[in-house]
């Protein structure tokens, strides 16, 4: 086995702006709610009322299109075909199981397992992929895999842009009026046979509505640094999906913006050598895609110019 070398070399701050193409549902768990209410809310954050994206939905988006487009085996089979064939070597085997059962309560309880199987395909947990690697594996990699070392990949929150130039709430209140910060669709499911409607509202911060967040991307090996256009391709494959929900039904596209990527060694924490963060100006792309096409000619060179400076 390949000895695992791991050092703190730095880290990539990644400063983006996040504009909505389309309407955004990003759902909250309501215990209740009152009369007249909407069961379909958008998560807010608690003490001021304003909607929010939580990291933990752009990462899991951008995970799960980077598992289906580069997580692939040695067969070229995505990290979900593996599981899904797991589980049907699972399913296989109960089946087999009953028909070698004798016993009658045996029997039942095995078919019973089987009527109650349930396909479930979670994020990759290889522990050896890229996607691994960058975004992180939980408790459930499987066993005997040594674990990639620590998650490359943070997403903060990303909550309503307001700058010297830009206040999202004051533009919210500007058309949608004072204390309102989204907006109301009403969705119908029509039964086939009696074309009676069921209405059902959902709540939506509207197009055009601009977030601010910030990535964190550590480096810990050299082959980190190529590992960071694996972030890009998740960023890119996004722009052309959709976040959160009512994705098929027209919601949810955005696009990053107003990019901008400051690199910080080691010694800048340390509070050391600074020279090598004068050397490197922070670099700023207008899309994701001018990231990922620009990767091999900017970024490499990027990444030996720091790991010259350690």
């Amino acid at each position: 086995m390949e000895d695992l070398q791991l050092d703190f070399k730095g880290k990539y701050l990644i400063d983006v702006d996040l504009r909505l193409l389309t309407a955004l549902h990003i759902g909250a768990k309501e215990e209740g709610f009152e009369i007249g209410g909407l069961d379909n809310p958008v998560i807010k954050d608690p003490v001021s009322g304003l909607p929010y994206i939580p990291g933990s939905s752009l990462k899991g988006k951008m995970r799960s299109l980077l598992e289906w487009t580069i997580s692939m085996n040695s067969n070229g089979e995505s990290c979900v075909t593996v599981q899904l064939k797991r589980q049907d070597l699972e399913k296989a085997a109960l089946m087999e199981a009953v028909l070698a059962e004798r016993r009658p309560q045996e029997k039942q309880k095995l078919q019973q397992r089987i009527d109650e199987f349930e396909y479930k395909a979670g994020p990759c947990t290889c522990a050896q992929c890229d996607v691994c690697i960058v975004f992180g594996v939980g408790a459930e990699y499987r066993k005997g895999e040594r674990p990639p070392g620590p998650t490359r990949l943070t997403v903060c929150d990303a909550y309503p842009k307001k700058d010297k130039e830009f206040n999202q709430q004051k533009e919210w209140e500007k058309y949608l009026g004072e204390g309102i910060f989204t907006e109301i669709k009403t969705e119908n499911s029509v039964d086939r046979l009696t074309s009676a409607a069921n209405p059902r509202p959902m709540e939506r911060v509207p197009a055009g509505s601009i977030f601010q967040t910030r990535l964190l991307f550590d480096v810990y090996e050299d082959a980190d640094y190529k590992r960071l256009k694996v972030l890009f391709q998740g960023m890119s494959l996004l722009e052309d999906s959709a976040l959160g929900g009512g994705g098929s039904r027209g919601s949810g596209r955005v696009k990053f913006e107003r990019i901008k990527i400051t690199p910080r060694d080691k010694s800048y924490y340390l509070g050391t050598d600074h020279k090598v963060l004068r050397e490197i100006q922070p670099l700023k792309a207008q899309s994701a895609r001018e990231l990922v096409a620009t990767f091999d000619d900017i970024w490499v060179k990027h990444a030996n110019t720091t790991k010259t400076g350690n």
